[in-house]
């Protein structure tokens, strides 16, 4: 008579085909499953307990070593996804670690490859771009010599205003590439009052009459060249349509402050953000105005890159103010 999967016999229990074929193997006997059926293969319910011990060990074992590898393939996915955010903020991070499960590291390795293929792409565009812009002044020098030959005095103040308007488009082409060389500018120890002492005495000596208040004190870290270009662009800026520019120069608790301020006619509120963007300009009575409405969102950008930030504002008393804000890491 039969008792559930097992049939009894004088001496114990016959084991289901499963079972006697894992016994057989671990006696290191082989046979095929369909003959083993024929075979007398009886065992004692002591010898099944430690087989059925074993099965649920090794399968026991099986399942911790398979959570294992789905734990380390998701640790390794979710370390990338922050690396790959990291890399996606802050250009000047260095290539990811290519460890972890081999699948990942692989996945790394490729995202490595197309991010340094990418930098040298990018660089042969921006060198590109510098040597056309570069280029273009030779010509525009020798038009504005013959422009001075012109006897008519309406025709030479007319083509004077279009040379100049070129010329400011060809120096903003190589600004745009200095920013982008900029943007990936590593960060290093810089004496913030020496560079802006600098160049505010480079603007003085050009016979642009700039102020300079407050002082920061001490050596911080920054990116010298992208500093030194926002600041170049703010104070270019409150030039052109301002008067009695300074460089306002603060620390505050956590923070570097830098602020240009003139006593310009301001900006239009409803055109603070939009003036930020490239090639915009504010409307209001400034069209007579030379520029390219490239300065303010390369200032912008080059800000971001130092994780900082850029804000204008209309000052109470009358004027302009553009901040710089950066994070004080003191070197």
């Amino acid at each position: 008579m039969t008792n559930g999967p097992f049939e009894n016999t004088g001496s114990g229990r016959r084991a289901p085909i499963a079972v006697r074929a894992l016994a057989f193997a671990m006696l290191g006997q082989t046979t095929h499953a369909a003959t083993l059926p024929s075979l007398d293969c009886t065992i004692n319910d002591g010898l099944w307990g430690m087989l059925s011990l074993t099965l649920l060990a090794g399968l026991s074992l099986v399942c911790v070593l398979l959570g294992l590898h789905v734990h380390a393939h998701r640790a390794g996915a979710m370390r990338m996804a922050r690396e790959l955010d990291r890399v996606g903020k802050d250009a000047r991070l260095p290539s990811m670690a290519q460890d972890g499960p081999s699948a990942i590291a692989q996945l790394i390795r490729s995202i490595n490859t197309i991010r340094h293929r990418q930098a040298e792409r990018e660089a042969e565009h921006l060198d590109v771009q510098a040597s056309y812009a570069h280029d273009l002044r030779t010509p525009l020098t020798r038009m504005g010599l013959r422009c001075e030959m012109l006897e008519d005095p309406v025709a030479r103040e007319g083509m004077e205003r279009d040379l100049a308007e070129m010329r400011e488009l060809v120096e903003a082409s190589v600004a745009c590439a200095r920013m982008q060389r900029n943007v990936a500018e590593p960060l290093q120890r810089v004496d913030a009052d020496g560079l802006i002492g600098k160049l505010v005495r480079d603007y003085r000596d050009a016979g642009r009459a700039i102020a300079l208040d407050g002082h920061i004190g001490r050596p911080v870290v920054a990116c010298p060249l992208a500093l030194r270009r926002v600041l170049a662009n703010l104070i270019d800026n409150a030039l052109r349509y301002g008067s009695d520019v300074r460089v306002c120069a603060r620390i505050d608790t956590q923070s570097l402050v830098l602020a240009v301020v003139d006593s310009g006619p301001g900006i239009c509120p409803a055109q603070l953000e939009a003036v930020l963007s490239p090639w915009v300009r504010a409307p209001q009575g400034q069209e007579e105005k030379p520029g390219s409405g490239l300065g303010l969102a390369i200032a912008r950008r080059l800000a971001r890159s130092m994780q900082g930030e850029l804000q204008l504002r209309n000052r109470r008393s009358g004027g302009f103010e553009a901040r710089l804000t950066l994070p004080l890491v003191v070197a």
